[in-house]
C-alpha cells in the first residue's frame, strides 16, 4: 500500500512545484510590466524636458502638427503643449497618474460619457408607500432614502467628476483643493446610519433551494429558479410578485416585514449598493434584514459609502466605459457644492396624503436631499455635455466652490441625519462585506469649517482593489478583514479635529502652493481641439494666466535689480512667453500682423460714430469738451498715428494730445460750432458754407465752445499765441453751423472727413482753403 502511495505523494510534491513556479512566473512577469511602465513613464518626462531645453536654445516652441485623428478629435503631438503643464509636477502623491484616464485625455483620446447603471426605476414607479412599510424603513434605517425620491442621473456630470477623482487619496482633485463625499454627506442628504457596527459577515455558500426557502421565509414568496444566479437574485422577480399581490389593508405584520424587506432590497440592488450586472441584488444583505432593530444598529452609511469610493476608483481606468454604485449621491454632493452645475431648482413637489397608522404618530421629516426631488429650469445651466463640464471644472476658482453648504441648516434636520455626527471626521476604513476602502477627512477639513494643512501620507492600500468575492464563496469577511474591522470599532478615537477657519484660504497658503504642485490642475488639453462642437478654454485661461505671471515676475527682478539687467535676453525670454502662450491659446495668427496701438477717442467711444450735419444744429447743445469750461483732454487720452493736431492746454504744462483718424468721429448731430486755429494763432469759425473738399492734414486744432450771442463785428480778432486761449474774445464770436456740400457734388452723398485746413500751408493756400466767414446780426 505504501509503495502505491509513493508515486501519488511525488505527484502532488511536482503538482505542488509547479503551482509555485507559476505563480513566480505570474509575478515576474507584472514586476516586467511594472517595469516596462516606469521605464516609459521616465522616458516621457525625459523627452518633455528635452523639448523645452530645445525650445529655449532654439528659441522657438512652435505647435507640432496634428500626428493622428481619430474620429473628429485632432490628437497633438505630446510634446504640443509643452509650456503648459496638467501636472502633476511632484509626483510622490499621484503615483498612479499614468494609468489615470486624465492622462489619456490629455493626450487626445476622445471619450464618451460613463454608462451609468442603476436598476431602480421599478422602486419608484410604485408611488408613495403604506406608512406601516415606512415605519418598518425607519427601524431598519432606509426611510430617508425612500424620503429623498428618485433623481434622475446626468451621466456627463458624473464622469467629469470621475477624471478628477484620484484612487490614491480618495478625494477629487479640483483646482480650489481636495474635496470629497464623507459620511456628513452621507447622514445629511440620505439619513444612512453611521454610528454602528460594519455592514458584514458570513458569506455562506447556499444551493439555489436553500435561497428560495430564505425567500419564502423573509419575503413571502418563492422565487422561480431561473431568478437566482450565483447567490443573487434578479431584482424582476420581487416587481413582478408584488404588482400581483399588492399589500392589503388588513395585512398582517408578518406580511408587512416582507414587504419592507422587499422594498429595501430593491433599493439596495438598484440604488445603495448596485451590482454590475445591473438587474440583480447580492441575497447576502437579506439575512442582515431578519431583525429591522439590529439592521437599524448596522452602519449602511459607511457601506454605502465604501462602495462609492470602490465605484470611482475603478472608474478613473482608461479601459473602462460604465461605472455602478450609489451615484445619485455623487450628484446630490456635486448641486451642494458646485453652483457652477447646479441647475435651478423649481417649486417643491407636494408630498402625498398618507394614511395615519393606528398609533397616530407622524412620520418623521425628510432628510436634506429630498429638496432636489423637483423639475429643473435650465436657463443658466446645461447639463448632460461632458467637454461643458470638464471645461467648467478646470475654470473653477476659489469663491465658485461651497465648503459648507449644510452649515446654516444643520440644527433644523431630523434627528435620524445627525445620528452619526461624532465620527463624521473618523479617519477609519469602510467595510460592506469584500469592499473596503479608508475615509480620509483629515485632508478636506474645510468642509468642516476647520483649517486645513498639509496632510500626512495617506495609504488607500491599493491591495484592497482586487479583492472581490469571486472565487472566494463561503467566506467570513469579518475573519479576513479583522484587522480594519478593529480599526472601525475603534472609531471614535480615530477623529481628526483641528481649529475653525476665519475665512477662505489664501491663494499664497502653504497648502495651496504644496496641493498645486502635488495635484493634476487640468483634465482638458487647448491643444486638441474638435471639429465641432463646444471647445473648452480652461486650459488656455491657465496658459495665459501663467504666461502673465512670469512676465510680472520677470519685469519685477529686472525693477529690483537695476536697469542693466534689463537686456536683449530678457526681451527674447518675455516674447517667447508670449509667443508660446498665443500659439498654446491657437491665436498665433497675431503674431503675423503688428497691431494698431492707437488709442481710441474717450468722448468719441462714449457718444458712438456721428454723422456730418446736413441741417443747423440746436442751439444750446453741449459737446463733451469745450475751451469756456477751461478744460482739456490728457495726452493718454487720444493719441494717433494718422491726424494728430495741435491741442489748447489748460496751463503752460500740459503736453500735447493727438486727434482720432477720422476728426469727425468726434461730434455728433446735436453738438455745438467748432473753432479753427491756424498755426499764425487767428481763429477762425465754422460757418454753414464750409466745404467738403477742405482737407484733414496734420497738427489741426479743433476747438469746442458753446453757442453764444453774436456780436456786431465784420471780423474776428486774433487770438494771441499763447498757451491759453483769450476766453472772452472767444465767448463774443458767432456759432458757426456746419452745412452739407452742394448738390451737385456727385460725391455729397458720402460723409467726408476731410474738413479741417492745415497748418503749414502758404498763406494764399491758406486764404484758398480757408472757410468763409458769413456775417450775422446779434438778436436783441
Amino acid at each position: 500500500m505504501a509503495t502505491d502511495l509513493a508515486p501519488d505523494e511525488k505527484v502532488h510534491t511536482h503538482e505542488v512545484k509547479i503551482e509555485r513556479l507559476e505563480h513566480t512566473v505570474d509575478t515576474l512577469k507584472k514586476a516586467i510590466e511594472d517595469l516596462q511602465r516606469s521605464q516609459d513613464e521616465k522616458l516621457q518626462r525625459f523627452e518633455g524636458r528635452f523639448q523645452r531645453l530645445e525650445g529655449m536654445h532654439t528659441g522657438s516652441a512652435s505647435v507640432k502638427q496634428p500626428k493622428e485623428i481619430r474620429g473628429t478629435k485632432v490628437v497633438m503631438d505630446h510634446g504640443a503643449n509643452h509650456e503648459l503643464h496638467p501636472g502633476p509636477i511632484d509626483e510622490s502623491v499621484l503615483t498612479l497618474q499614468y494609468d489615470h484616464r486624465s492622462t489619456a485625455i490629455w493626450r487626445g483620446q476622445d471619450f464618451e460619457p460613463l454608462t451609468c447603471r442603476r436598476c431602480d426605476g421599478a422602486f419608484w414607479r410604485l408611488g408613495a408607500l403604506d406608512p406601516r412599510i415606512q415605519r418598518m424603513m425607519i427601524q431598519a434605517g432606509f426611510y430617508g432614502v425612500y424620503k429623498a425620491g428618485h433623481i434622475q442621473l446626468d451621466h456627463a456630470l458624473i464622469t467629469a467628476l470621475v477624471e478628477r477623482w484620484r484612487q490614491e487619496t480618495h478625494t477629487f482633485h479640483l483646482p480650489v483643493g481636495e474635496a470629497t463625499v464623507t459620511l456628513q454627506d452621507v447622514s445629511v442628504m440620505w439619513g444612512l446610519p453611521i454610528d454602528g457596527e460594519p455592514v458584514t459577515g458570513h458569506d455562506i455558500a447556499r444551493t439555489t433551494e436553500e435561497w428560495q426557502e430564505m425567500c419564502e421565509e423573509l419575503l413571502g414568496f418563492r422565487p422561480p429558479l431561473n431568478a437566482f444566479d450565483s447567490g443573487r437574485l434578479k431584482l424582476k422577480s420581487i416587481e413582478d410578485h408584488f404588482e400581483i399581490e399588492p399589500l392589503q389593508p388588513d395585512a398582517s405584520d408578518h406580511i408587512v416585514q416582507c414587504f419592507a424587506r422587499a422594498h429595501i432590497l430593491q433599493l439596495l440592488g438598484g440604488l445603495l449598493l448596485p451590482d454590475a450586472s445591473n438587474n440583480k441584488v447580492k441575497l447576502m444583505f437579506l439575512p442582515l434584514l431578519r431583525d429591522f432593530e439590529a439592521a437599524g444598529k448596522l452602519s449602511w452609511g459607511s457601506a454605502v459609502l465604501a462602495s462609492l469610493y470602490r465605484a470611482l476608483c475603478r472608474a478613473t481606468k482608461s479601459n473602462v466605459d460604465g461605472v455602478c454604485g450609489p451615484l445619485v449621491l455623487l450628484q446630490l454632493w456635486a448641486w451642494e457644492r458646485i453652483p457652477l452645475i447646479r441647475p435651478e431648482r423649481l417649486a417643491p413637489r407636494q408630498q402625498p396624503a398618507f394614511v395615519v397608522c393606528d398609533e397616530d404618530q407622524p412620520l418623521p421629516a425628510t432628510p436634506y436631499g429630498s429638496r432636489w426631488d423637483v423639475g429643473f429650469k435650465l436657463e443658466k445651466v446645461g447639463m448632460h455635455v461632458l467637454v461643458v463640464y470638464r471645461d467648467m471644472l478646470d475654470c473653477m476658482k476659489d469663491d465658485q466652490f461651497v465648503w459648507q453648504p449644510y452649515a446654516d441648516i444643520i440644527t433644523s434636520l431630523p434627528n435620524y441625519c445627525l445620528s452619526g455626527r461624532e465620527i463624521w471626521q473618523t479617519v477609519s476604513p469602510l467595510i460592506c462585506f469584500d469592499v473596503v476602502e479608508l475615509h480620509y477627512p483629515d485632508r478636506v477639513l474645510r468642509q468642516f469649517g476647520q483649517h486645513q494643512s498639509i496632510p500626512a501620507d495617506c495609504d488607500t492600500i491599493r491591495e484592497l482593489h482586487s479583492v472581490d468575492r469571486r472565487g472566494r464563496q463561503n467566506t467570513d469577511w469579518v475573519q479576513h478583514h479583522k484587522q480594519y474591522v478593529d480599526m472601525w470599532a475603534d472609531r471614535h478615537a480615530r477623529v481628526v479635529c483641528e481649529p475653525p477657519i476665519d475665512g477662505p484660504m489664501d491663494y499664497s497658503d502653504p497648502y495651496m502652493i504644496w496641493y498645486r504642485r502635488i495635484t493634476r490642475l487640468l483634465i482638458g488639453n487647448p491643444a486638441n481641439r474638435t471639429e465641432s462642437g463646444y471647445q473648452g478654454v480652461g486650459g488656455i485661461i491657465e496658459l495665459m494666466a501663467q504666461s502673465f505671471q512670469r512676465i510680472y515676475y520677470r519685469c519685477g527682478d529686472a525693477i529690483d535689480q537695476g536697469e542693466e539687467i534689463f537686456t536683449t535676453d530678457m526681451l527674447r525670454e518675455i516674447q517667447d512667453i508670449c509667443k508660446n502662450a498665443l500659439r498654446g491659446a491657437h491665436e498665433d495668427r497675431r503674431l503675423t500682423l503688428r497691431p494698431d496701438l492707437a488709442q481710441p477717442t474717450p468722448f468719441a467711444a462714449a457718444l458712438g460714430p456721428s454723422q456730418i450735419k446736413r441741417r443747423r444744429p440746436r442751439r444750446g447743445g453741449k459737446i463733451g469738451i469745450s475751451v469756456g469750461d477751461r478744460s482739456t483732454f490728457s495726452p493718454a487720452d487720444i493719441s494717433s498715428p494718422l491726424a494728430p493736431c495741435i491741442s489748447i492746454p489748460s496751463t503752460s504744462q500740459a503736453p500735447q494730445y493727438h486727434s482720432p483718424s477720422h476728426s469727425h468721429e468726434a461730434f455728433t448731430p446735436d453738438m455745438e460750432p467748432y473753432v479753427l486755429l491756424s498755426a499764425s494763432g487767428a481763429i477762425e469759425v465754422a460757418q454753414d458754407d464750409i466745404t467738403m473738399e477742405s482737407k484733414v492734414e496734420p497738427e489741426t486744432l479743433i476747438i469746442s465752445t458753446p453757442r453764444v450771442r453774436q456780436q456786431d463785428s465784420s471780423s474776428v480778432s486774433p487770438v494771441p499765441n499763447t498757451t491759453q486761449p483769450n476766453i472772452s474774445e472767444l465767448d463774443n464770436m458767432v456759432g458757426a453751423i456746419a452745412t452739407s456740400p452742394s448738390s451737385a457734388d456727385p460725391s455729397a452723398s458720402e460723409p467726408s472727413t476731410e474738413m479741417f485746413v492745415p497748418m503749414n500751408s502758404t498763406a494764399d493756400e491758406e486764404n484758398a482753403q480757408r472757410p468763409k466767414v458769413r456775417k450775422r446780426k446779434a438778436k436783441s
